[in-house]
């Protein structure tokens, strides 16, 4: 049985962190990988112009993952908050894992900002693995 990992994607050093730590301990030949990336915009030109820079991003990851012959699908979303999103796109496509990382935000920050994986880890149904910076 092929089982889907979900991994979220953005431009952070946390996040290439989080793919490269599934890669090297728990990738399996069974196994494909979702990644999901959100765009956080204000209004459609900045929507648009945040969409052409994610290819880049799309492009890098493909290409690591293509190379190594992993399955995978990218998707891509702006509605609701990111970890609405990440939640939904989980349950969508029946994910079993998620593995994630962080932005390393302070306590005080935290408090009043919230927090992605915080959001994840709490809410969600499916187990949750939070690769945090060393």
């Amino acid at each position: 049985m092929l089982r889907k990992i979900l991994i979220p994607i953005d431009w952070s050093e946390n996040s290439l962190k989080s793919f490269e730590w599934y890669l090297e301990y728990l990738h399996q030949d069974q196994y494909s990988v979702v990644l999901v990336h959100y765009i956080d915009a204000a209004n459609d030109k900045e929507l648009h112009e945040k969409e052409a820079k994610m290819m880049e991003l799309q492009e890098e990851y493909e290409t690591k993952l293509l190379q190594l012959k992993i399955s995978y699908r990218w998707m891509t979303g702006s509605e609701g908050s990111p970890g609405e999103y990440i939640l939904k796109v989980a349950k969508e496509e029946n994910v079993g894992l998620i593995v994630m990382g962080t932005r390393g935000l302070g306590k005080i920050k935290k408090a009043f900002l919230g927090s992605v994986s915080d959001h994840v880890l709490s809410k969600s149904t499916i187990p949750v693995v939070i690769c945090k910076r060393p």
